[in-house]
């Protein structure tokens, strides 16, 4: 090989090796926001009394109180809705 050759070779791989450098120093700082993110989130949901481990089940159990106050709501609708008909119908 020809000594331009290694030397178009050699500039060739070290501007690769600096754009690999900067892309990882790049990526580096993305993740440490990340982790900066996520343990921020983690200290929110502690302070609003949730453990994170278990957050999906306290989601559910949410959910499913939700779903019973929504129920038990409208059967009292529902009660008031037919006792106003017949009142009405009078």
């Amino acid at each position: 090989m020809s000594l331009d050759r290694l030397q178009k070779r050699f500039e060739d791989l070290s501007q690769r090796y600096h754009k690999a450098s900067g892309n990882k120093a790049k990526l580096e700082a993305q993740l440490e926001m990340k982790k900066k993110e996520l343990t921020d989130l983690v200290e929110e949901i502690k302070a609003a009394g949730f453990d994170p481990k278990k957050l999906k089940e306290a989601v559910d159990d949410a959910e499913k109180e939700l779903v019973a106050l929504m129920d038990e709501y409208e059967s009292k609708l529902k009660s008031v809705e037919e006792a106003l008909e017949a009142y009405k119908n009078r």
